[in-house]
Formats: structure tokens, sequence, C-alpha cells
């Protein structure tokens, strides 16, 4: 099968590759991948950059994905040739008290499909079937495909952020899971600031007010004293405005990782009691509730979205790190499994 390998720390080390089409194990489920979206931690893991010493090769990368059943375990019995599947993608081991309690996000033991074994940048992926979720069939595999990211998006507004309707939300950061969390905190009836930074009014500000989110650059004064800030930006800058700005005992929920350490003032912290709370990933539940909205048209995602062939699957990690495309998805050719 076609595949994008990474086989070593170099950027030049990850190639198309052919290999073969992996084997099916007890509990376990094959898929054909119909699109695989590529986020930060792809672009991390291609590059190596630091605290991304971790990430196993050689690999096939890819975790936000959509597939179809083309065979499954003799022990699988809740999964038929024909169905459609998006992956959880943070993999816990289901025993430990965090996994019991639904948080598989931290389990100690957590494992991440295409970082730490092989994803779906490829024609097949091999995915235990416990944590397989279903999509509708009449779901365009384009917006399939963005239901993982939009469940962190969920977990970031919904589950630790708490934004409810009437509230004031402030996302900061423009990128696909910055207009998600906007789009998201509007659904649960937010009123909503998306801030970008001067150069997204070009291209991913337009793109978000298409949608009708008040999408503004962070040198637009007035924006307010929110209730929420989701803070998805990943600049030093947007932190530090999250403290400076958000409402005395209000929410800020940062799910933006930082290459630089933040220095955002720990005395306003404490003096105007907000709450800073981390997001990592999310769990079945909020991917469930994505794929609700999704099908339902409560929100919209596919004007987001640029499409590259698997054969052009270096160049969407070159247009994802120059910033010029807001979600790139991997497409492989339909294939046969024999």
């Amino acid at each position: 099968m076609k595949s994008l390998f990474k086989t070593g720390t170099d950027v030049a080390d990850t190639r198309i590759t052919d290999l073969p089409v992996p084997e099916v194990g007890p509990g376990q489920v094959l898929l054909r991948v119909e699109a695989c979206g590529l986020c930060g931690s792809d672009l991390h893991a291609w590059r190596s950059d630091p605290g991304y010493e971790w990430i196993a090769t050689p690999l096939v990368m890819g975790h936000e994905f959509v597939g179809t059943v083309v065979e499954s375990a003799a022990d699988v019995t809740d999964w038929a040739v024909g169905d459609r599947a998006v992956a959880v993608s943070i993999q816990g081991c289901l025993e430990c008290p965090q996994c019991l309690a639904g948080r598989a996000n931290r389990c100690a033991k957590r494992q991440v499909i295409g970082l730490n074994y092989n994803g779906a940048m490829a024609e097949f992926v091999v995915v235990p079937a416990v944590f397989l979720i279903r999509v509708p069939s009449t779901m365009l595999a384009a917006v399939a495909a963005t239901v993982e990211p939009l469940s962190v998006a969920a977990h970031a507004v919904l589950t630790v952020g708490r934004v409810e309707a009437g509230q004031r939300v402030v996302v900061s950061g423009a990128g696909f899971i910055g207009i998600a969390c906007a789009l998201i905190a509007k659904d649960a009836g937010a009123e909503v600031i998306l801030l970008g930074a001067p150069h997204d009014a070009q291209s991913r500000l337009p793109a978000a007010a298409a949608l009708g989110i008040d999408a503004r650059t962070v040198d637009t004064a007035n924006w307010g004293q929110p209730d929420v800030w989701v803070e998805a930006s990943g600049a030093q800058s947007a932190l530090a405005s999250a403290v400076e700005t958000t409402r005395v005992g209000g929410t800020i929920s940062v799910v933006a990782m930082y290459t630089q350490a933040p220095t955002a003032s720990v005395s306003l912290i404490v003096r105007r009691e907000l709450e800073v709370r981390g997001v990592y990933a999310s769990v079945a539940d909020e991917y469930a509730h994505v794929i609700d909205l999704l099908d339902r048209g409560r929100i919209h995602v596919s004007s987001l979205v640029a499409e590259f062939a698997l054969d052009d699957a270096l160049s969407a990690f070159e247009a994802a790190a120059a910033s010029t495309v807001i979600k790139p998805l991997i497409v492989p050719a339909p294939v046969s499994a024999s």
C-alpha cells in the first residue's frame, strides 16, 4: 500500500513509499482510509521538534482520519465490512482509574495512533476496534476527517471551559482548532469573538467570518471582559492578554502548545481569582457530540479544508508549515485491499 513513511529525525527522512497492507490481529479492524487530516502535532513530529523526541520511527503518521471497514478480526462482532468510522486518537490502557472514569486522555500509559504506532497517512490502517466510533454513511469524508480536531475543540470549550449560553467568550488563534472552538462556543449560545494575528486577515479571519463568527485581529480594541477565554494560538502575548482581560473569577482554557514559556502574570491570576486550565486531546463522548453537530448541520467546516493527494502529501506538510491552508487533508485514491 502507498504510505507516507517517516524513517528518521530529518524532514528528508519522510517520503512516499510502498508498505505491506497491515494484518489484522485480535480485536482489530482494517480500514481503507478515505481522508486523513494534518495537525500541529504532525508538523512537530515531521520536523522532530523539541518535545517530540519520543516519536517512534519508522512510522506512518496520521491520527485525524475517517475510513471504511474492509476486514475485522474473528473476535470483533460489532463492526462489519462497509461500516465507516473515525478513531479516538488518544488511546488509554482502559484499566487505570483515569480510563475507568472516562478520562483516557489523562492515562499515564496512553498511546497516540500515528505517533506511537502506524497511523492513517496511508491507503489502509489497522485500529483496535474498541477505539472506533461510527460516522454516518452520508457524511462527506472531508468533513468526517475533521471529527478528531473538532472533538478537541469541544473538550476545550464545553468540558474544560464550561461555556454556557449567554456568556461572552474570546478565542485567540485563527487556525482550525481556534475556528472550531469559536463555532462550538457559538453553537452553545455564547457571544464569541475570534482573535487572529494581523496576517490572518488575509484568509483565515475571512473564512471564519463567512461561517458567522465575529473575527478580528488582535490589534482591534473592545474585546470586553470575557467570561471564558480559549487560548488556541500558542502565542505568549495571547496568554498574557487572557490573564489581563478575562473577568474576575473567569476561566482561561488553554488548548495551545508553546515553543517558548509564556510570560503571563501569575500575580494577576491570583488577584483576579482566574481559573487557568489545560486542555489535552479529547474523549469518546466528545467525538460523538461533534459527529451529532455535523450530522444535524449545526456546525459547518467543509470550507476550511484543502485536499491533497497522498502522492502530494509532503506538499500538504509544507502548506501547513507555511500556514497557507487552514486544514490540509491527505486523500488516498480508491484502492482494493486484495
